[in-house]
């Protein structure tokens, strides 16, 4: 009887728990302002589009893992020839805090890596960038109850596009202040299906 009093008491739990959680689909675009970090290159804007699976898991907190296709890169001082292009294809973890129930604010943080699909800079220089690329990024967003939504974020590389590492010797002058990272600022907009 005991077990049996445990099992009920266990399954209400369970299906009172995993009733709450909504999964709803979605996707994004927007404009990307990119540059690199110790460069002295001009900002370029760019776009980026992905989709998402919003699986809200409370009131408070919503994990929304996500595929992203974004242009990236800078603008030479000198001559337009010489600008860089990377495109990325990403995969983001996208942790969501709503800290006002009932009102759409909400904040993100998270990772992500970024694996690149293309660039010009072989062409440019007859040289190779890297592979791929580790990121963090932060913002802030705004969801109407109708679906769309807006948001701006902030994405920092952690991988520098030469491939190099922080060297605590020095030989090849790679210290932090001398590393090239992705460094990416994001408006756009986001539509979640309500099915």
């Amino acid at each position: 009887m005991k077990n049996l009093i445990f099992a009920f008491i266990f399954i209400t739990i369970t299906t009172t728990a995993f009733s709450q959680v909504i999964a709803r689909p979605g996707v994004r675009t927007g404009a990307n302002f990119t540059n690199f970090t110790n460069s002295d290159s001009d900002s370029k804007t760019t776009l980026y589009v992905g989709g998402f699976l919003a699986i809200k898991l409370a009131h408070f907190y919503t994990l929304q893992p996500e595929i992203n296709y974004s242009r990236q890169g800078a603008k030479s001082k000198f001559s337009s020839d010489y600008d860089t292009e990377i495109q990325y294809i990403g995969l983001a973890i996208t942790n969501k805090f709503s800290p006002f129930k009932g009102m759409g604010l909400y904040t993100i943080i998270g990772p992500g890596i970024n694996i690149k699909v293309g660039d010009n800079y072989d062409t440019n220089f007859n040289d190779d960038l890297e592979g791929f690329d580790f990121l963090i990024f932060g913002g802030l967003g705004y969801d109407f109850p109708f679906g769309l939504g807006a948001e701006i974020r902030y994405n920092i590389g952690l991988i520098d596009i030469f491939g190099r590492n922080i060297n605590s010797n020095n030989h090849q002058d790679t210290t932090f202040d001398n590393l090239i990272l992705n460094k990416v600022f994001q408006i756009g907009v986001t539509y979640k299906f309500d099915f």
